[in-house]
């Protein structure tokens, strides 16, 4: 049987210095970002917003990039490491995995190994301007109201050719805060844990290669 999987992953860090933040039950502004919490079934459990302002009290980071791979023109990055969303949201400690949805209905997930590596950034300000000053992609499309960019990124894994890529999801509308059974965890085979081709493919989910919406993971169960 193929399992395909339309996946970009990210799990979270644990160490962070944000203080918990106090979320709104109802959407108040376009610019409020929708915390999803899931249960142990994967199933949306509770739902709040932060603020802009909320977020931008949060500890900030300032990065320079030559290149910014949705614009491919340097740029200046100021965010909240992701690492420390997960102890400003107030999560259970058993919600180990943040993912991230957009505009175009993908998902991109971030695991605790990812975030130590590659240090993603929520972005909040782009060239100093606030989201709906910031430039579209090359493509024509929109980063607002949220992305995700990185402090730095060096791919680490090869298999069957891939090259791990960095996760730099736009027009992100939402986050979820789940586990690794209930998102990752559901596109590894259960049958085949010790056949070395099924590892690899296994290898390639949690590793989360980073493409566009149409593109599709196939793995062997």
């Amino acid at each position: 049987m193929l399992i395909r999987v339309f996946v970009a992953i990210t799990l979270l860090a644990c160490n962070s210095n944000a203080s918990p933040l106090q979320p709104s039950e109802t959407f108040q502004n376009r610019q409020d970002l929708q915390v999803i919490t899931l249960d142990s079934q994967g199933n949306p459990s509770k739902r709040v917003y932060y603020s802009y302002d909320q977020l931008s009290t949060l500890p900030m980071v300032t990065v320079k990039t030559e290149r910014d791979p949705n614009t491919n023109a340097p740029a200046t990055y100021i965010g909240v490491y992701i690492s420390d969303l997960f102890e400003a949201f107030g999560a259970d400690a058993s919600l180990d995995v943040i993912g991230a949805n957009c505009l175009d209905r993908s998902k991109y997930y971030y695991d605790r190994d990812y975030i130590a590596r590659h240090r993603p950034i929520l972005l909040l300000k782009f060239d100093d301007n606030l989201p709906d000053d910031w430039p579209h992609t090359e493509q024509g499309n929109k980063l607002k109201p949220y992305c995700v960019v990185h402090e730095s990124f060096r791919p680490t894994e090869t298999i069957y050719g891939y090259v791990e890529e960095p996760r730099n999801p736009y027009g992100v509308v939402s986050l979820e805060l789940t586990g690794f059974h209930q998102s990752i965890g559901r596109f590894i085979p259960k049958k085949g844990e010790n056949d070395p081709e099924v590892a690899k493919g296994q290898k390639i989910v949690v590793c989360g290669a980073v493409f566009p919406a149409t593109v599709w993971v196939t793995l062997a169960a």
